[in-house]
């Protein structure tokens, strides 16, 4: 059984601006961090408690050059933040 995954509006922004950033610089780099997110994505829906937990209870995060914060909301999965892992601010649920 697979989980549906979708991203809350504020990670729709970030990743946007991702894309657009690295896509500035290099669109081959821009093409392999969306692979990569769709990537994750089946992941959390074929397996959606994958991942080290977050900071806040009931959260979890996927690291590679970006972390991904996503949390359970019922039987579904919602990223819900992404930053770069040299980035200070930590992603936190709103």
């Amino acid at each position: 059984m697979t989980i549906r995954v979708f991203r809350s509006s504020r990670a729709a922004v970030e990743i946007r601006k991702i894309a657009t950033y690295l896509a500035e610089h290099s669109q081959p780099a821009a093409q392999r961090f969306l692979e990569a997110l769709e990537k994750a994505q089946q992941q959390l829906s074929d397996f959606p408690n994958s991942g080290a937990p977050g900071p806040l209870p009931g959260t979890r995060l996927i690291v590679g050059n970006y972390i991904v914060a996503y949390r359970r909301r019922g039987s579904d999965v919602e990223i819900f933040a992404l930053r770069h892992t040299h980035r200070r601010d930590a992603p936190g649920p709103t």
